[in-house]
This record gives structure tokens, sequence and C-alpha cells, in this order.
């Protein structure tokens, strides 16, 4: 069966949620068609001039990339410049492209979590939080006779869990009425006679993002041609999710040993650091990508030592005032790992669809 990149799509939304991203952010399908089919997927960090170049020589119907090539609204694309250039050959190429920024870096299983799994932290938590999922309750009555099949139903579809428990549900049996009208075909009951029947108020929770789908599976095995069911809100946090990720080094090590490895395990050459080579790293905070945002959550969490990338001088001297080392790793090199582990994560969804990883080298600093 033919793989359409609205699969693809869908599949990656399922993985990184697209309302994870920041308000900045644009994440999405930028160019191309949700039905055309899809045969070869590469990826690349950018969509720059050399990896469209490639996806044409490799034959690729799709490129996803992590940094979204289209930040702007465009008002003119047209040949006179670069993005230009490239959104048209995109086009003319028959080639969709798809980005995931920052839903990919907060997504469970993204850009973070990969260099914590990279550098072997423990006791993984959030480093700054950004929002939360919110949670809806859903209340159904159904007869008493189905109420383990629309539970079961509902539980599969994501409803029920609380914490690291699942299947939650509440019920209490009651009596429910009912008088069947012109054009009805009750499961129970006969035209123009009110009854009366034993039903469970079935109860449970799930995320407001999954309600759509817990409501069809509920309805499609509940008895009854009307169903009567309720959503409401709920106040109750869940899910917190953000930014950046905190841990503990499996053995404490020195700032300057640490640094080295860190080098090693991103395939760098050299490494910008700043701070006491000779301090104890245990503790260690992260955020892949442009991060000294959240520097302060490093310091506040009594980080050894935090990674990210793009520090200014003047951000230098700040962190120099504080008792924690950090490591500058490059925006490419922390978060271009997503490549290798996404391409892992497709091709056991779609098999049968060629995934290969950008060959394109994308750092964009050279050290002489």
């Amino acid at each position: 069966m033919a793989v359409k990149c609205g699969d693809i799509i869908k599949f990656m939304n399922e993985m990184f949620p697209e309302y994870l991203a920041e308000d900045f952010d644009n994440v999405g399908l930028l160019v191309g068609d949700r039905n055309s089919e899809v045969k070869k997927i590469l990826i690349a960090l950018d969509c720059i001039d050399d990896v469209v170049d490639e996806a044409i020589e490799r034959s690729a119907d799709m490129i996803i990339t992590h940094h979204p090539m289209i930040f702007k609204p465009l008002k003119k694309i047209n040949l006179d410049t670069n993005l230009g250039k490239r959104v048209i050959k995109l086009i003319k190429n028959d080639i969709s492209l798809y980005s995931a920024h920052t839903n990919l870096d907060i997504a469970k299983g993204g850009t973070n979590d990969i260099l914590c799994d990279i550098l072997g932290l423990k006791n993984i938590a959030l480093l700054h939080e950004t929002g939360s999922e919110s949670l809806k309750k859903i209340v159904v009555y159904v007869p008493l006779n189905h109420a383990k099949e629309v539970r079961e139903a509902m539980c599969k579809a994501g409803a029920g869990f609380i914490g690291n428990y699942s299947d939650c549900t509440f019920s209490a049996e009651g009596i429910g009425t009912f008088t069947p009208r012109e054009n009805t075909n009750p499961y129970i009951g006969s035209y123009n006679k009110t009854e009366e029947v034993k039903e469970i108020r079935l109860e449970s929770v799930c995320l407001a993002k999954d309600v759509k789908k817990v409501i069809a599976e509920m309805e499609k095995v509940h008895p009854y041609e009307e169903v009567a069911y309720d959503i409401f809100n709920l106040e109750n946090k869940h899910k917190p999710y953000g930014l950046g990720r905190i841990g503990d080094l499996e053995e404490e090590i020195s700032f300057y040993d640490f640094a080295d490895k860190v080098k090693g395990l991103l395939g760098l050459s050299n490494i910008r650091v700043i701070g006491d080579f000779n301090k104890k790293v245990k503790k260690v905070a992260l955020c892949t990508g442009s991060g000294f945002e959240f520097f302060s959550d490093a310091v506040s969490q009594k980080a050894d030592c935090y990674i990210t990338a793009d520090i200014k001088f003047h951000d230098a001297q700040r962190i120099l005032e504080t008792n924690v080392c950090v490591i500058d790793a490059t925006h490419y090199a922390s978060e271009n790992i997503f490549a290798k582990r996404l391409k892992e994560v497709l091709l056991d969804k779609f098999p049968d669809t060629d995934i290969v990883v950008s060959e394109v080298d994308g750092q964009t600093f050279k050290v002489v």
C-alpha cells in the first residue's frame, strides 16, 4: 500500500504534536501536497540549497527538517530571492517539505531526550516548563450489559490515564428514562412509550486532544441510537511539558573530562567551554540549540554543567559569575542528532519506505 505524505504527517503529529510548538514557530507541511505518494524521505536539520539538490539527486519525494525553511509570512515567491528559488525548485520536483521544530524539542523522544540518551543521563526531569496538556472528563450513560465494552473502547482510545495508572474510570448505577418519538429506531423501548432503563454513569478523564477519538470509539460500541454524554473541562494539571532537561551522570567526572567526552560523542573536533576545568560534574542540564535563556533554570536547579549553543561574550561573563560550567556544543551538532533517531522511528512505522539521512555537512562554523 502506497504511503501518502499525509500518512507521514499524521504519524509525526502523533509523535511530536504540532500544538506543542512555541507561538513564534512555524511547523508542519511548509511545501507540498498531503495526497502525494512518498517512496523516499530525506531527513536533514535545515532545508538549504545543498539539501534540496541532494533530495533531487537521491530521488526523494519528501524532506523532513528540524528547522523551518519558512519562518515569516512570504509576500512573494519568485526567483529574485534564494528562498523563492528553493520553494520553486521543491515544487517543480514534486518534493514536499515538512518541519518539526520546537515541538520536536519539547516532545518526549525529541532532541533534548536524544541528547540525554547519548550522554547517558539518569533521573531526567524537565528543565523549563512551557505548558501542560489540558484534561477533559467524559461522562456517558450506558445500559448495564454494555458497560464493560464501552469502558474498554474508551480506555483503548486514550481515556483513563492518571499518572502512571491506566484504565481509570468511575461508574455508578441509576435509572435512565426516555421516550422514543417519530423517526427513531430505539435499541430499547417502543414508540411513544416512556421507558425506564437501568444504566451505568461511566466517567473517565482524557487529554483534550484525544476527546474526539475517545467519543468516536465509544459511539462505535454503544448500543443507543442517540448516545447521551457530557464533556467537562478540568483544572487538574497534567503532563507538564517544556524545553530542556536535567539529569545525573552515572559517575562524577571533572569538567575537562566531561567536555572532552561531549566533544567526542557529538563528533566535534573542538568545543567551546566556560568554567573551571577541575570542577566535578554530576548533575547536567541541557537545551539543544540556542538555550541560554534557560541558564537561570540550570542555576536554580543546582546543575554542575549546562550544555547548549550560541553563547555570546557577555552571556559568558554572566556564566563566570556563577558556579555552573557551560559547554557550547554548537547549534548544529546539538540538534542534528535527531536525524538518525527519527530515521529509526519512521522505518519502524513505515518499513517499506526508503528513508535516508542527509549527507550534507550543515555545520556553518569552521576552525582553522
